[in-house]
């Protein structure tokens, strides 16, 4: 992935498997079985998704660090030699192939995260690096850009041949004013014999790339932040049930409705009350089974909120603070359990056999948390108690 641009083609096909292994456990899968989108899934979890890697982004943001390899070529003698070939403003030269195609498209890229203190400007590029102002030049003065016919022209070009060398004969009169503006500024550069100095915010003290950071930096663009970040990921809740909290926020857990949709069932009546729709929020609350459950331990039913906004519910008073998201996670797993039992072992439904399976998961979520926070789970398994 750090050396070459994946086709298209290949990354679907490396998804599919992704996709398969993460919804099936199988080699292939169906899209019933697919849960939540894929891209969705990619996105950040603070963005709401899994932060599962987009094979794609992360494949550029290795192929950056090539980039920056060429402009720091330290020891590397590929990177020396790949000097000698192309120009480091476009990266054209005596080269050829889909990976300098891939390298030269990426270039912006690079030239964006990147600032340049100038030194004899043979490798910065005077309209599309940073190096002037605080932004590219042809952002800064985009009228007399549209009249440059080489804009992968150098700094040392431009300041040695005269910036009008570079435009064609005839300026509109934005472009003029502009070219005025932008000559007074030159005026005050002077080179050196001493090489361009790129600088990268994202690069580590060492001066090396690391493709983390750009990955984080480019996924931050995909999705909005989301509203249950907190109550999902940071608990002391196994990662299986994070996962299923995930899904439960989505309204995505395998419910009858669900199910119908996708043509799974014949009809989404719930198999406890056998009076309305089983959907996520009648599973976790409106259901009266669940409704009974949540007033034996001392929560309003009427008041609870749908599973998009489960974090929100008003804590009774004997309910401690600490660690309830995990609390909640624990009730919430276990009424899927059992409607799981009721509906695949058809076993009864039974209110005290719930309670006690929640007493026995807090006994074993008991190691999870901090040794000072392990009386916590004895508040919970008074609750619990019949």
């Amino acid at each position: 992935m750090s050396a070459m641009q994946f086709p298209i083609g290949a990354v679907e096909c490396f998804n599919k498997k992704r996709r398969a292994f993460m919804w099936s456990g199988q080699e292939k899968t169906t899209g019933a079985q697919c849960l939540i989108a894929w891209d969705r899934v990619c996105q950040s979890k603070e963005n709401g998704g899994l932060g599962i890697k987009q094979l794609g982004m992360q494949n550029q943001c290795l192929l950056l660090k090539l980039i920056h390899r060429l402009f720091h070529p330290g020891d590397s003698s590929l990177a020396a030699w790949a000097r000698e070939q192309v120009s480091l403003t476009t990266l054209e030269g005596d080269v050829d192939g889909d990976h300098w195609t891939a390298l030269r498209s990426l270039l912006p890229v690079y030239q964006s995260i990147t600032t340049v203190q100038i030194g004899n400007g043979r490798s910065t590029a005077f309209w599309e690096d940073n190096w002037l102002d605080d932004c590219a030049l042809n952002v800064s003065y985009p009228a007399l850009f549209t009249h440059v016919y080489r804009p992968g022209a150098s700094v040392h070009d431009v300041l040695e041949h005269g910036l009008r060398h570079f435009l064609v004969p005839r300026l509109s009169t934005v472009a003029s004013n502009e070219l005025a503006a932008l000559e007074a500024l030159l005026t005050n550069i002077t080179l050196t014999n001493d090489e361009d100095e790129r600088v990268c915010p994202l690069a580590a003290p060492n001066g090396q790339l690391k493709s983390a950071p750009l990955y984080k930096l480019a996924m931050q663009n995909e999705g909005e932040p989301c509203n249950f970040f907190e109550f999902v990921w940071h608990n002391r809740a196994p990662p299986r049930i994070q996962f299923f909290a995930w899904l439960l926020v989505h309204g995505r857990i395998q419910c009858k409705t669900n199910l119908l949709t996708k043509h799974v069932v014949d009809n989404d009546v719930c198999d406890i009350c056998h009076s309305s729709a089983e959907t996520p929020d009648h599973i976790i609350s409106q259901c009266p089974f669940a409704a009974s459950f949540w007033e034996r331990i001392g929560f309003s039913a009427h008041n609870m909120p749908q599973v998009a906004e489960l974090w929100t519910v008003s804590l009774p008073a004997h309910i401690l603070r600490q660690h309830s998201d995990t609390f909640l996670l624990l009730c919430c797993w276990q009424l899927w359990k059992h409607r799981h039992d009721v509906v695949f072992r058809h076993m009864d439904p039974s209110l005290p056999r719930l309670l006690r399976s929640c007493r026995d998961e807090a006994m074993l979520w008991r190691c999870r948390l901090p040794i000072h926070d392990r009386g916590v789970v004895d508040n919970w398994c008074v609750m619990f108690q019949m």
